[in-house]
């Protein structure tokens, strides 16, 4: 009896839970769906794709991939599946899961808004808009169970970054087929990643099981428990009451000299975006004036050292170099950029500023509509909301301005840039089409595209690189965050 005890304990002892908090119930785990960052922290632990990043090296590794093949001309890629990639059943991944997963991406029906991350492959763009009718036509093949081929329009020469992104993570179309709409709930969904999701309460929690079947790592975790909480502060009590081993997305200034705070390296930039298709905003020159008339070194937040000063609209952990391809602040010159637009506004006319009521967006965006006012004599009516209502109000238009913030999806400078080009014209809040700037785009010419957008049109001004905080206790060890912020979980060690 003594030794039974004895060996119950010790198990109990083994047996690792990791609590963390997540800020919203997941509408859907469906990745190559309705899917958005607020679920993502979620998906990263279920599955992974051909390519990941390991850490702590942030390492472009294969994984699902065992190798990667590419044409002389580079249009061609060929990966072969990874002998030891299995679901969480136990069934081998195959090359079709792949095939199956991106058309359900670039379906004309998808509810997906990543599905232009394909639109490099022969005839993915032309399949979503319904100008070829059979998938047969697009560029993705399963040659055999561990054979993928995708076809490209052009030259592509690290197309793979891609494939770390969750939408092009695969699918089990059987399961699908099976399960309908219920295929990721729990008890139903299949992982391809470190963990399966087990248990799932909208409102409450979810949890996060060891996928058997997933390559070992050094973690000692063996279940996640989940709790959905949108108050920040009901978060960091329970972190300090030691629930929580660690907490991201922490601004107070109270903990940034703790010794529990870190930071991380993010992909994200803040700008200000005009919308090109309202008056006066379609001259160049009144959009020139008004960046002109913005001193953004008066724009950074006080207290809190993850923000600094963008002249660009790309980080320049991306780029060569960091030279200033922005408008600069030029008083003088924004009076003769308005005088030369020979805008004549009537009377009562406000220039409307959207924004959001969080922190760095408010407190910016009050900045500059002083500075807009002060040097150009224009009212500005300041229109904050909360994030949700922000999205709402963005989408329909309803503006002249707006300051907006965009985390890199994929690694690539194209990924800040891509968004603005008309092949996302669906959700360019800018309204502004130009063919120089999506050929610059598409060539590589990161330089030309920026000047066009921002320097010599005036459409996008950048403002300024955000990185990432959180707060880890001493007793979580390898804890790692990707450059969207998102926890990877499959490394850590609980004391």
């Amino acid at each position: 009896m003594v030794f039974l005890i004895s060996l119950l304990f010790s198990l109990t002892a083994s047996a690792k839970t990791l609590h963390m908090k997540v800020a919203a119930t997941p509408i859907t785990l469906d990745w190559t769906g309705q899917v958005t960052v607020a679920e993502a922290p979620i998906i990263v632990n279920l599955c992974e794709g051909l390519f990941i990043y390991e850490y702590p090296s942030e390492k472009l590794t294969p994984r699902i991939s065992s190798s990667l093949k590419k044409s002389k001309d580079l249009t061609e890629y060929t990966f072969k599946i990874s002998d030891d990639a299995k679901w969480s059943d136990g069934r081998a991944v195959y090359a079709k899961d792949f095939v199956d997963g991106w058309q359900r991406l670039i379906s004309p029906q998808s509810t997906s808004i990543y599905y232009y991350y394909l639109f490099d492959i022969k005839n993915a763009r032309e399949y979503h808009a319904n100008k070829v009718t059979s998938f047969d036509d697009v560029g993705i093949h399963a040659i055999d169970d561990k054979t993928l081929v995708v076809k490209f329009n052009k030259p592509q020469k690290n197309w793979e970054v891609n494939t770390t992104f969750w939408p092009l993570f695969p699918v089990r179309k059987d399961l699908i087929e099976k399960f309908g709409n219920n295929w990721w709930r729990a008890g139903t969904l299949v992982s391809s990643g470190p963990f399966v999701i087990t248990e799932y309460e909208p409102g409450k929690k979810a949890v996060l099981k060891k996928n058997s079947f997933y390559k070992k790592t050094n973690s000692n975790i063996d279940d996640i428990e989940i709790s959905f909480i949108s108050d920040q502060a009901e978060a960091i009590k329970k972190y300090e009451e030691n629930y929580f081993p660690f907490i991201s997305g922490v601004k107070t200034e109270k903990y940034i000299k703790s010794a529990d705070y870190h930071t991380m390296n993010l992909l994200r930039h803040f700008v200000i975006a005009m919308n090109s298709e309202r008056f006066p905003f379609n001259n160049k020159f009144f959009r020139l004036a008004l960046f002109s008339s913005i001193d953004r070194s008066k724009l950074l937040p006080d207290g809190i050292p993850l923000f600094t000063l963008a002249n660009n609209l790309v980080p320049h952990s991306l780029l060569k170099n960091s030279e200033d391809l922005s408008v600069p602040y030029d008083p003088k010159k924004a009076k003769e950029y308005l005088e030369k637009s020979g805008v004549q506004m009537g009377k009562g006319f406000k220039i409307s500023f959207l924004t959001g009521l969080s922190e760095p967006y408010y407190g910016a965006s009050k900045k500059m509509a002083s500075q807009i006012e002060s040097a150009l004599k224009i009212p500005v009516d300041l229109l904050a909301y909360e994030s949700q209502e922000f999205e709402t109000f963005s989408n329909l238009g309803e503006y002249n301005m707006l300051m907006s913030s965009w985390t890199a999806k994929v690694r690539t400078p194209q990924d800040f840039l891509f968004p603005y080009s008309s092949s996302y014209s669906n959700r360019n809040r800018t309204h502004y089409i130009n063919e120089d700037y999506d050929r610059a785009i598409e060539s590589g010419d990161f330089k030309k595209a920026q000047l066009i957008i921002s320097k010599e049109n005036g459409v996008l001004h950048p403002l300024f690189f955000q990185n990432g905080s959180y707060l880890a206790h001493k007793n979580i060890k390898n804890i790692y965050f990707d450059y969207l912020g998102l926890p990877i979980l499959k490394y850590v060690i609980l004391k």
